[in-house]
């Protein structure tokens, strides 16, 4: 006989997790996790670059950005034994053609309560002095961003739902999701068979996978590959340097245990499966690097990686029920920023899910792909 839940949650990185967590908060108990993986975090929520960074483009994600990186600073007690958020700061850096967009962004985000500053070309490389030969016009100083430790984020909330009654099952790949007339019914993984009427689809990359699998089509979701690299460089690194992003050029770098850190900020559609390192990237990477961080053009890498990073064709979260299978609830598409608005993302999806409402889904709900999910059912 089937496994009977309120609630199964498909994925256990930063939206499952966190979803998880609030739904448990909010008195459901008997809730599943499921991860095809063999721990959580495998895939983005374990190899990104761990930046709390609050100036975003889309402003409805800059609001749950600055508000997950407020949880995350100052968390519910209990929820994990030490400091998740190190305040490092960050530095963003334009030349004249993208200075109106710093400014731009920096306005929305004090609209949020959220501080930043101006800098001189040599405040800035005052405060961090590889920037010596960089060509830049603006700078804006944020010190309320920074660096997370993401496996202990990730881990208290997932403990925080275990704690209250969830189970957590990893190698447990989601092979069916079953429904009938409209509505959920559970999910086969792992080669057992789950019911429960709500199914929270935090798959990441697989996300749209799930939504096919689920018979109402992946409701855009494309998965964009996205290289690391950790290099060494001939000169000191103060590990308390803000993270600094050249935004016209769309590449950074942060201090970490003694190298930088260091993407070209790609982002090329690929298959849901765990992506390959591509060699022509570093090339790529050492163009950007040149153009936006001479100092920095000896850079070695030392290591290096790639991860996905998961985007609806609009490059809005997709969060809330699916309109067309009651039950389906989801919580996905969010690019490069699922780490820092995680919390409230999690709060968000178990909202939907307990069918209450919050005036800031309305700007992430499936409704605006509707029209394209596809008629027959699972």
């Amino acid at each position: 006989m089937p496994r009977t839940y309120d609630a199964i949650v498909i994925g256990s990185g930063f939206a499952g997790a966190s979803t998880a967590y609030h739904l448990t908060q909010r008195g459901l108990r008997r809730l599943l996790i499921v991860e095809a993986e063999e721990r959580a975090g495998v895939h983005a929520s374990g190899r990104n670059a761990s930046l709390a960074f609050q100036q975003l483009s889309d402003g409805a994600e800059a609001r749950l950005a600055v508000e997950g990186r407020r949880f995350i600073a100052e968390p519910p007690a209990g929820f994990c034994g030490h400091p998740l958020l190190r305040d490092c700061g960050s530095l963003l850096l334009a030349r004249e053609v993208g200075a109106p967009n710093l400014r731009r962004a920096a306005a929305e985000a004090a609209a949020l309560g959220v501080e930043s500053h101006a800098l001189t070309p040599a405040e800035a490389r005052a405060r961090v002095p590889l920037l010596d030969r960089c060509d830049f016009a603006e700078a804006r100083w944020t010190p309320s961003d920074g660096v997370v430790d993401i496996e202990a984020l990730l881990r208290a909330y997932l403990d925080g739902a275990v704690r209250a009654g969830a189970e957590h099952r990893c190698s447990a790949p989601v092979g069916a999701v079953h429904s009938h007339a409209g509505r959920i019914q559970g999910v086969r993984a792992g080669g057992e068979r789950y019911e429960a009427p709500l199914v929270v689809n935090a798959a990441g990359a697989w996300a749209g996978e799930i939504g096919v699998l689920a018979g109402v089509g992946p409701r855009t979701l494309v998965p964009r590959r996205r290289h690391m690299y950790r290099a060494r460089v001939d000169f000191d690194i103060d590990p308390s340097w803000p993270f600094v992003w050249h935004d016209d050029i769309d590449v950074y770098f942060r201090p970490d245990r003694g190298e930088l850190l260091m993407s070209p900020c790609d982002a090329t559609p690929h298959p849901a499966c765990a992506p390959e390192v591509d060699p022509a990237m570093e090339s790529v990477l050492h163009d950007k690097l040149a153009r936006a961080f001479p100092c920095l053009i000896g850079a070695q890498p030392t290591s290096s990686w790639a991860c996905l990073r998961t985007f609806t064709r609009d490059e809005r979260f997709l969060i809330g029920r699916d309109p067309d299978l009651d039950g389906l609830v989801w919580a996905a598409g969010l690019g490069g920023h699922g780490m820092t608005t995680s919390p409230i993302v999690g709060l968000l999806a178990a909202t939907a899910a307990l069918g209450g409402h919050d005036p800031r889904l309305a700007p992430f709900a499936p409704t605006r792909f509707a029209a394209e999910a596809p008629s027959d059912g699972g």
